[in-house]
């Protein structure tokens, strides 16, 4: 092994000692022209003996040096030999290079080529210089772009200006101007920000589409985003303290940094509505900005999602849905808060009902809005006006039953000359709600018993389809409409026109019948003032219906208490015994009933916080006891058909009112009331009309002729007796006191039969007790009985409208009962509990007259009864 590197050593040593001159110099041209073939020769002997020797080497090498590294280190050297053969051709070939340039190359032609970089070096001085020119031209130019609302491409040109200035810094001026771009740069930004910042009240499409680009260019549309919403804040609360500093009243505000609350505090009750309808128009401003801004966000992204590879832009707008999916319901939390502060601030208590329902047509709005335009429920705002709402309402309706109580004690009972066809509807109070009640009395809707408030319940208008000239709040103005419901063509002092003010026709100078001419109804001031506190009323439901069922209930108490009033009034006189058959049982009921839930009759503890109402006191010019006007017989037929007409125009809203209940209970207590309350309206006539009947008619004069009639007469009489003359005479008498009292007022169908309903129990009460006063009865003296009752219904029945006279029946049952054989009076006796304790005596002492056991017997029974 030794021996192979030595001689490898001497190889490399001879390779060495060849000397090799400069390349350039004259010794290595001529060198290399004339022994280029020489040497060219000799590498190639040289390589043939090197080749000879290591072969020679390589044969005399045991075989056992093979399995060493040596195969490793021989293929490197071999490579190391190619390298230097192909280093060596290189070199050969860029040798005949320089021969070929030293022949060609002269020195034009090195002229033209430092022409040329000359020529290359004055145009990039060129070019630099119109960069520079066109840099300090810019200032002028983004100013034009600016105010041309050119945003976007302000911001690029101011951009690439920047960027272009870059290379040029070296320069002063090129220095002082970048900074000036940067200047200029901010600046714009600014501008940008004041425009964003007037999208609040005024948005502009093409504006804020130019604005969206430039921040898009700067690479800030998430900043955008956010500095919108924050304009959109700040601009809720500026507005708000400037529009409240126009209201409010100064010598009450301490300082200009008073808190938005107590700065309401400060606007004057007459004040809040002007200034709150101020702010809400606002407010609607930039609510309606807002959505614009979102819608055109909206179409923006419907646009862009074709470009879903830039990662950027996707993120971008995945950001700002996230922003107006948050922004909508801050921005109506804060504009609620305001709202809220200056109404609930305020005591609305002293308000006049217009003027609260106009703040509660203005807060409902607000709600419906609300609901649009975030799907916010506005609860707390619900909650605030439903507290609020329920505290006036009830101090409202306590001074709406106060004041009946003045009209009652007032009221001079005489008809309002309104048209033939007036009802409720055609009031003022009822106009925005006519359509309502008609529409849900004509189709019977079953009410839901899901309904919310004022999801409303309120179905809601989309008020965002007005036009951006046009508020939901132009109209919250008090509106007075033009009432037509008086009729002109008649006298003041009469409801009847002139030819025919007699409501009724002379036959046989006593005959009173109706016409068929359509007359106007009955009805007092106090009553229209009644139907108009039940059209404010309903306005708050149509409002809000949350608190329906407290005015319903309220809106049934008023009827309730004219009920009660009339009542009170015109039967205050003393009803005698023998006409107690016109009261009702279930008047009295109701009467009882009304008296124990709302009227006050401890006048002296009433106070402020008590729920009942103090009934009216009967005044002087009511004169129920005066024969000269028939014991006020027009001021009764007024009161009662007003009462009774205002129970008609009750049944009008019945299917209403409905609909405003939410609960089983309530729509079963209104039902109660409308089959209770209202349906005994009617019941009022009898005991009403009666006692001015059982004042008119002298029926004792007719019962003491009675007690001297002979009833043990032996032979069947021919003529009646005289007292049926005389009692016809009376009637007679009456109805021409009847027709002269009401003269100014139309008697119709209905008032004529309750009329002829008292008298009809007047009669069979007196007919019964005069018959009962017989001590003895002959069985002639029975005939004449039944022969004056006879004669007696012959002649009423050609005046009375109703066939057969009602009661008539009482009378023959009770004659027939002097008919009866002494067996069968025990039975008639039980049966017949109608009749008074002492008409059933008088019976049975006349049927067993000559029999005193039985007569005892029977006696002794009735006496049991009576006491069980």
């Amino acid at each position: 092994m030794a021996e192979l590197k030595q001689k490898l050593k001497n190889l490399l040593d001879t390779k060495t000692a060849v000397k090799v001159p400069l390349i350039g110099s004259q010794r290595f041209s001529d060198i290399s022209s004339k022994k280029s073939d020489s040497l060219l020769l000799k590498a190639v002997n040289n390589e043939k003996f090197v080749e000879k020797c290591d072969a020679e080497l390589i044969s005399n090498i045991d075989q056992v040096y093979f399995n060493t590294a040596c195969d490793d280190e021989l293929d490197k050297i071999g490579m190391l030999q190619n390298n230097l053969k192909s280093s060596l051709e290189n070199c050969e070939y860029a040798k005949n290079c320089l021969k070929l340039a030293k022949r060609q190359i002269t020195t034009a032609g090195l002229g033209l080529l430092g022409n040329c970089r000359k020529k290359s070096l004055i145009l990039d001085l060129l070019n630099s210089l119109n960069s520079i020119k066109m840099l300090l031209q810019t200032e002028k130019k983004l100013e034009e772009l600016v105010s041309q609302a050119n945003y976007a491409k302000g911001i690029a040109l101011l951009l690439e200006c920047t960027q272009g200035a870059s290379p040029f810094k070296q320069f002063t001026c090129i220095a002082a101007l970048s900074v000036k771009l940067q200047d200029a740069l901010i600046m714009t930004e600014e501008q940008l920000d004041i425009v964003l910042s007037n999208m609040c009240f005024n948005f502009d499409n093409e504006k804020y589409s130019a604005v969206q680009e430039a921040y898009r260019r700067l690479g800030k549309t998430r900043i955008a985003i956010d500095q919108l919403h924050m304009h959109y804040t700040s601009a809720v609360h500026s507005t708000s303290f400037d529009t409240i500093n126009l209201f409010v009243n100064t010598d009450k505000v301490e300082n200009n940094k008073n808190s938005f609350a107590l700065l309401c505090q400060c606007v004057p009750d007459e004040q809040l509505i002007p200034c709150l309808i101020a702010l809400s128009k606002i407010f609607w401003n930039i609510l309606q900005s807002y959505k614009k801004a979102a819608d055109w966000h909206r179409e923006f992204k419907d646009i862009s999602t074709d470009s879903e590879d830039d990662i950027e832009e996707y993120v971008n707008q995945e950001y700002i849905s996230k922003k107006f999916e948050i922004g909508p319901t801050r921005l109506w939390g804060d504009i609620i808060t305001k709202i809220s502060n200056l109404v609930f601030n305020s005591n609305m208590t002293k308000f006049k009902f217009d003027d609260f329902l106009q703040v509660l047509s203005i807060l409902n709005k607000h709600i419906k809005i609300g609901e649009e335009f975030c799907n916010s429920k506005s609860e707390q705002l619900q909650n605030d006006t439903k507290k609020s709402c329920i505290s006036y309402f009830h101090t409202y309706h306590k001074n709406c039953l106060d004041e009946l109580t003045i009209f009652f004690e007032n009221e001079s009972w005489t008809p309002c000359p309104v048209k033939r066809e007036f009802n409720l509807f055609q009031l003022q109070e009822y106009r925005t709600i006519k359509n309502h009640i008609q529409k849900t009395d004509s189709s019977r809707l079953t009410h839901s018993r899901n309904s919310s408030m004022d999801s409303s319940s309120i179905s809601t208008s989309e008020y965002f389809h007005f036009t951006s000239d046009k508020s939901p709040f132009d109209n919250d103005l008090n509106t007075t409409y033009c009432e037509d419901i008086l009729d002109t063509e008649m006298d003041g002092n009469s409801v009847c026109s002139d030819d025919t003010n007699n409501s009724y026709e002379d036959t046989d100078n006593d005959n009173i019948t109706t016409d068929n001419y359509e007359r106007p109804p009955l009805l007092t001031n106090t009553t229209l003032t009644v139907m108009r506190h039940c059209g404010k009323y309903l306005k708050i439901c149509n409002i809000l219906k949350s608190i329906s069922e407290d005015v319903v209930t309220c809106l049934c108490q008023l009827f309730e208490y004219y009920l009660y009033s009339v009542h009170l009034l015109f039967t205050s006189d003393i009803l005698p015994q023998i006409c107690s058959g016109v009261n009702s049982v279930k008047l009295q009921s109701v009467i009882t009933r009304i008296c124990n839930t709302l009227i006050q009759c401890n006048h002296e503890n009433e106070t402020n916080q008590d729920p009942f109402i103090r009934e009216p006191v009967t005044l002087h010019m009511l004169s129920l006891s005066d024969a000269n006007n028939l014991y006020s017989i027009s001021e009764r037929i007024v009161a009662v058909e007003s009462l009774v007409f205002l129970g008609e125009q009750y049944k009008l809203l019945h299917s209403y009112l409905n609909t405003l209940l939410t609960s089983d209970t309530s729509s079963y207590s209104l039902q109660q009331f409308f089959n209770q309350t209202v349906a005994v309206a009617v019941d009022l006539r009898k005991p009403v009309y009666g006692r001015v009947i059982c004042k008119s008619i002298d029926y004792n004069q007719v019962l003491g002729m009675m007690t001297k009639v002979n009833w043990e007469v032996k032979d069947i009489m021919c003529e009646h007796s005289g007292y049926v003359d005389y009692f016809l005479q009376e009637l007679r008498a009456f109805f021409k006191t009847l027709k002269t009292s009401t003269s100014n007022i139309y008697l119709n169908e209905q008032v004529l039969n309750s009329i002829w309903e008292a008298i009809a129990v007047l009669v069979s009460s007196v007919f019964i007790e005069g018959f009962s006063l017989a001590k003895k009865c002959s069985n002639a003296g029975r005939a004449l009985m039944q022969l004056d009752f006879t004669q007696f219904m012959s002649q009423i029945n050609s005046i009375c409208p109703i066939n057969p006279l009602p009661h008539k029946e009482l009378v023959e049952v009770y004659i027939k009962a002097y008919y009866l054989p002494e067996t069968s009076l025990e039975t008639w006796t039980r049966d017949h509990q109608e009749y008074t304790h002492k008409q059933l005596l008088a019976v049975i002492n006349c049927v067993c007259q000559n029999n005193k056991r039985s007569r005892q017997k029977l006696t002794n029974l009735l006496e049991e009864s009576l006491q069980r």
